[in-house]
């Protein structure tokens, strides 16, 4: 239950404390400027959507949040960063599915996933698709499992990156049934549609919206959505949860702070949250963006990182996967 000692901290982290309304309740010196950490360089997806999200609650809550980009380690850089503030210091952080998969595969953490972090929101996620080239042979999940059968070495598979939720979908999805599949990671989607669109690659596991491209322009055609719901104006892309029960993935974007923040703070940080991702003025922004606003709240979030985490470690176990 939040009490009122949790106040002073809500008001820092929410960026009020410096309010003339709010002013006597906070702590001494408590500031009013925010910083939002984005593990990634200035300019990709992640960095564009946080900046928005920054913006939007700067305007709600006539504060200050800056974002500080914090790239390298697969986000460990950035989670590193907001698991060593202290709740006072008004310090979050954007999160990503590395965030649960990290925990899974890397045994060399600077952090502890489950206990260094308080879990505010989910803010969004994003779809995935199997794609292959055009002229691939199989049309659906079923076929490309047989196929990957009678292919001498199975089907090769090209995804962003080792560790990736791509590639742990790939892992789920080969050990789930039983496909003979070959990850081929890249370092950018780019190369990895050409391939798939020249055929060198049998098959690529990307998020919707930056594969749509590819289908709209008859270079690649649609597998299955690996999403348990449909896809948001796509809803014609069968999805692998009706062929598999139970297999769902998606990209997460969340939003964390340090351990030991108040109830309240975490409370309200959330609410604020939630408020401006289901503001309709931005929703046609995010779904250009491919994002589907979440806006969980913070027992929601905290429970869905932690399955994430169990499954991620059993798929790895399973599939013999280790970073480091």
């Amino acid at each position: 239950m939040p009490t009122r000692r949790d106040l002073p901290v809500a008001l820092a982290a929410l960026g009020l404390a410096g309010t003339p309304a709010c002013r006597t309740l906070a702590s001494p010196g408590a500031g009013s400027v925010n910083r939002l950490v984005v593990p990634f360089p200035p300019g990709g997806a992640t960095d564009i959507f946080a900046r928005l999200v920054a913006d939007r609650l700067s305007v709600s809550t006539a504060s200050r949040i800056a974002v500080d980009n914090r790239p390298g380690g697969g986000t460990v850089i950035g989670s590193l960063a907001v698991a060593r503030s202290r709740p006072e210091e008004g310090v979050l952080g954007v999160v990503v599915s590395a965030h649960t998969i990290n925990a899974a595969l890397r045994h060399d953490l600077p952090y502890d996933t489950l206990t260094e972090f308080s879990h505010i929101t989910q803010l969004a996620r994003a779809h995935i698709v199997i794609v292959a080239g055009a002229a691939f042979e199989a049309t659906t999940l079923a076929e490309v499992v047989a196929l990957s059968h009678r292919r001498d070495g199975g089907l090769s598979v090209a995804t962003p990156g080792i560790g990736t939720v791509m590639h742990m979908t790939l892992e789920l999805l080969a050990r789930d049934s039983g496909a003979r599949l070959v990850h081929v990671p890249y370092s950018g989607a780019a190369p990895a549609v050409g391939d798939v669109a020249a055929g060198r690659v049998d098959l690529m596991i990307d998020p919707w919206v930056s594969a749509r491209a590819g289908v709209d322009a008859g270079r690649l055609k649609v597998i299955a959505a690996t999403g348990a719901a449909p896809v948001p104006g796509a809803a014609w892309i069968p999805r692998a949860a009706e062929t598999w029960p139970g297999l769902s993935t998606y990209s997460m974007v969340g939003l964390v702070g340090p351990a030991g923040m108040g109830a309240l703070a975490v409370g309200a940080l959330a609410a604020a949250t939630r408020t401006v991702l289901l503001d309709p003025a931005i929703a046609p922004t995010l779904t250009g963006m491919g994002l589907e606003p979440v806006a969980s709240s913070p027992a929601e979030f905290r429970s869905f990182v932690e399955a994430e985490v169990a499954r991620w470690r059993d798929v790895a176990a399973s599939r013999g996967i280790r970073l480091l």
